[in-house]
């Protein structure tokens, strides 16, 4: 029955893509014979709507483009606005937070204007959704609460049920499954009561999810294939793909290994087309997970490699080491413990960095090299990974009893030196009394060995048991694979988050000096995020391209100026590196002279040269900013300044135990020199 099930979803998902197909062909025919502008935007609005169901955005562009071109060629807001929320989820789908706030604040800006609510309400929409992708669960509920208030206010009972169907799936995310379950419920029954099949297929979909969460496979099961049955039906290429992906984890978790492939495979061909790259590696994941669950290890490390490229691709730590952990449980199963334990050995190093390698990952490799040592018959080096995995996964095992554990390691030498003072103790006694004192040393002798035996039963009592718990890696995996958010990208995309909202602030004020303040704010978030945007981009995140960094935020800063009579030099070596922990310093240094030169230094239509230059030796480096402009007043004090500027020079300077002069004679020359760190 399940595979007759299975077989005509398979049946009607060809006939779906094929049918969504002929749907992108006819909407192109009509795009490309209409006349007039007027009916060539009602085209390319649903032809790019069907492309944001069906394909991937490189495919799709081109008619983005022409939406938004002839929008603004009509003063149409409403369609440019629903040009940009196509492309919120299209750069949320590609996991680009930059890209995706950037339209978001465009789409804000017009429906404030127009007031347009049921587009502010889908603004905030999005903005939940790309919270949620993000895995910033408390943010993304505020903005799924800010639109619910406007759809409240303003009587927008269509759009509603959208977004109580979004703000359940954060609370399943969170693991609160009975407040999930009241929202998706509310949701549900909006999306009856509007005939709405596209969030009926939905909430039936993340229903499912909750029971399985719960444990409730058969329930699971009934709601996930209601969801298919309505998204096959409707051809909602996104809703067919997560009831696929939900089906196959639930077998697979079930012990239905062949209906998981099926599942999982149907999911991974429909969602290539449709351009998830963190929905793809999640899909990979569940494959090679299940191959791994059957036993079947060479096909499980063959997906596994699969994954790796897409995780590479997303730049997610996270999910690499997700896989590396997968990968070397496969070893120890396989019995290659060299294998294992340098992927294991490789992994730890990432311990420092909570973000990207969690708790359950480091107890994990903590029990796996237990095992191998056990294996490879290095009981010390077992017992300290070992002891390790317990300071981790129970803390009320105190650091007594933890020490008493070595007691296995030292035995022998307990037992030496008890016979050592045993027959100190036998020389002096008396001949009778050494025969008493020896029976009772025999006897202490006895009871010393057997705790000591006793000791080494529990100890393998409790490491046996703890093999069981292989089980439970197994049963966390599938916990482990969802936290495929690097959160390395989380501080950038976090520093991407507060530049929208200063963005937000400045469009509700017209005053020309409260705006250019907020403009110096975001310059210089955006010189803290051009590091992290740097790092996160290359292998070797302990420094960055100097020339490069340094370009960049003087983009920023000729972009916030717009003056054409003003260049930037540089004279920075191409090579130069500059490490990653004084990188903070030197940006927000040198954007903060730059933005003083743009706003003090010149006249208006006086040419301005703003030169940077970057050198130095090995153990310092020496930043010389200057500009050609009209200097510094005479009576101009550096140690009594009171700019905000200059004293954010002067406190890193001195917080970096650095040096600093400041000429204003002929334009205003600026020396700041910042040591490098020490290595070890």
């Amino acid at each position: 029955m399940r595979r007759l099930l299975i077989f005509i979803g398979v049946l009607l998902t060809v006939q779906s893509a094929y049918g969504q197909q002929q749907k992108i062909d006819s909407l192109k025919y009509i795009y490309l014979n209409t006349d007039t502008k007027v009916e060539k935007i009602e085209s390319l609005k649903d032809l790019c709507l069907e492309y944001s169901r069906s394909s991937n955005l490189e495919e799709s562009q081109p008619y983005y483009n022409e939406l938004i071109e002839i929008s603004k060629e009509l003063n149409d807001d409403e369609t440019l606005s629903y040009a940009y929320q196509l492309l919120i989820r299209e750069y949320e789908k590609k996991r680009d937070s930059v890209q995706a706030l950037k339209y978001f604040n465009k789409s804000l800006t017009l429906n404030n204007a127009s007031k347009n609510y049921l587009g502010l309400a889908k603004d905030y929409s999005a903005l939940g959704s790309l919270y949620n992708k993000f895995q910033e669960f408390d943010m993304a509920l505020i903005a799924y609460k800010k639109a619910i208030d406007i759809c409240n206010t303003h009587k927008i009972t269509d759009y509603i049920g959208t977004v109580y169907n979004n703000m359940g799936i954060v609370y399943q995310n969170k693991m609160e499954f009975t407040k999930s379950m009241e929202i998706i419920i509310k949701a549900n029954e909006i999306a009856t009561k509007n005939s709405d099949t596209q969030l009926q297929a939905s909430t039936l979909n993340t229903i499912g999810s909750n029971y399985m969460r719960l444990g409730e496979s058969e329930q699971a099961d009934k709601y996930l294939k209601e969801g298919l049955e309505i998204a096959l039906k409707t051809s909602y290429k996104s809703e067919i793909i997560n009831a696929y992906r939900g089906l196959g984890l639930n077998a697979s978790r079930s012990g239905r290994f062949e209906e998981a492939l099926n599942y999982n495979f149907e999911a991974l061909k429909l969602n290539n087309e449709y351009g998830d790259k963190l929905q793809t590696l999640d899909i990979l994941l569940n494959i090679a997970t299940t191959y791994s669950r059957m036993n079947k290890l060479k096909e499980a490390l063959n997906y596994y490699d699969k994954a790796s490229i897409i995780a590479s691709e997303l730049e997610s730590k996270v999910g690499l080491n997700n896989i590396d952990l997968n990968v070397s449980y496969i070893y120890v199963r396989e019995e290659k413990y060299d294998k294992a334990e340098k992927l294991l050995l490789k992994l730890l190093n990432d311990t420092t960095n909570v973000e990207v390698f969690s708790e359950i990952l480091e107890r994990s490799s903590y029990i796996l090299l237990s095992m191998i040592y056990e294996a490879k018959k290095d009981y010390p080096k077992s017992l300290e990974y070992h002891k390790k995995y317990f300071r981790i996964a129970y803390d009320i095992l105190s650091e007594s009893q933890i020490e008493a554990a070595t007691e296995i390691e030292t035995k022998y030498q307990n037992e030496k030196k008890e016979k050592e003072n045993l027959q100190l103790k036998t020389e002096k006694a008396e001949q009778e009394k050494l025969l008493a004192l020896q029976t009772k040393r025999n006897w202490q002798l006895g009871g010393g060995l057997a705790t000591t035996v006793v000791g080494l039963g529990i100890f393998f009592i409790a490491f046996r048991k703890n093999q069981k718990q292989k089980k439970e890696i197994e049963s966390q995996k599938n916990k482990v694979e969802h936290l495929q958010k690097e959160l390395h990208h989380r501080l950038k995309n976090n520093l991407a988050f507060i530049d929208v909202f200063i963005s937000l602030a400045k469009g509700k004020y017209t005053d020309s000096a409260y705006r250019e303040r907020l403009n110096e704010l975001q310059n210089r978030i955006k010189s803290m995020f051009e590091i992290h945007e740097q790092l996160f981009r290359k292998e070797d995140i302990t420094s960055v391209n100097a020339q490069k960094y340094i370009s960049k935020l003087a983009e920023n800063v000729k972009a916030a100026y717009a003056n054409p009579n003003i260049s930037v030099e540089q004279h920075i070596d191409p090579a130069a590196e500059l490490d990653s922990q004084t990188s903070f310093p030197m940006g927000i240094i040198i954007n903060e002279f730059i933005t003083n030169s743009y706003k003090y230094a010149f006249t208006p239509n006086q040419q301005g040269i703003i030169k940077i230059e970057l050198n130095g030796s090995p153990e310092f480096y020496k930043l010389t900013l200057s500009d050609n402009g009209k200097g510094l007043p005479e009576s101009f004090d550096v140690n009594n300044s009171n700019t905000f500027g200059l004293d954010s020079i002067k406190l890193l300077t001195q917080e970096y135990n650095g040096t600093f002069s400041l000429k204003g004679d002929e334009g205003v020359t600026l020396q700041v020199t910042l040591p490098k760190p020490t290595t070890l």
